[in-house]
């Protein structure tokens, strides 16, 4: 009776456990699914700001901040994906497309950083002649600004409201602490539209970290779990 109480007791606590696990998922049939895949490109973010707008702003100046986070993200997930197969460490049997050839393709296709984020992953994967793309969305209720580490620059009105509406840095340590960044990746298959893996999960963010250390903190969490791994 006490062993059947103890095992109870562990699936119990399993299923809690796993409840507040990352929703991870990937098509049973990926291996069979993806087998000639060769390349694989990963779109623009798509920004998802929740909080209060300046009223320095304009809506001008707030498309571009959400431009520049979007291709700060596109890069940065490019690089942890990379860097998670370092020193042939968890090696990837497909081509990530340059963020820079996917970005000119993108632009030589008339297609801005925010329409792709509406676009079909079907459509722009053959629009990029890749296998499949990788769309990812990202909720938070603060502005970034200091981007310059990804090559983005930002227009210097800007970074000056951004930088009046941030936290003090003598705060005490835990109270620009919280669960604010939501984070959802997706890979989409080229030739059927099918979504074949995802992740989504909510990310604690301590706001006093500079944006490169934030952006870098919630894509590590997604690369680790990236297919494709050689078995």
């Amino acid at each position: 009776m006490r062993t059947l109480y103890y095992s109870v007791i562990s699936y119990l606590f399993i299923f809690i456990f796993c409840t507040q696990c990352a929703p991870h998922y990937i098509a049973s049939n990926f291996e069979a699914e993806t087998i000639n895949h060769k390349e694989v490109a990963i779109l623009p973010f798509e920004m998802v700001y929740t909080g209060v707008k300046p009223e320095e702003l304009t809506e001008k100046d707030m498309v571009t901040i959400e431009i520049a986070e979007s291709k700060a993200f596109q890069i940065s997930y490019y690089n942890e994906v990379l860097r998670s197969t370092r020193s042939g460490r968890n090696p990837i049997r497909v081509n990530i497309q340059d963020v820079r050839k996917t970005n000119n393709m993108l632009n030589e296709h008339n297609i801005p950083i925010h329409e792709s984020w509406m676009l079909d992953g079907d459509f722009l994967a053959k629009t990029l002649d890749v296998d499949a793309v990788i769309k990812a969305r990202v909720v938070k209720n603060r502005l970034m600004s200091d981007l310059a580490s990804y090559g983005i620059d930002v227009a210097v009105h800007i970074l000056q409201v951004i930088s009046n509406h941030t936290i003090w840095p003598w705060l005490p340590y835990g109270v620009t602490r919280s669960k604010e960044i939501k984070a959802s990746y997706s890979l989409i298959d080229r030739d059927h539209g099918a979504v074949i893996w995802s992740i989504a999960f909510e990310e604690q963010a301590d706001w006093r970290q500079r944006s490169n250390d934030i952006i870098d903190q919630v894509n590590r969490r997604s690369s680790k779990n990236f297919p494709y791994r050689i078995k």
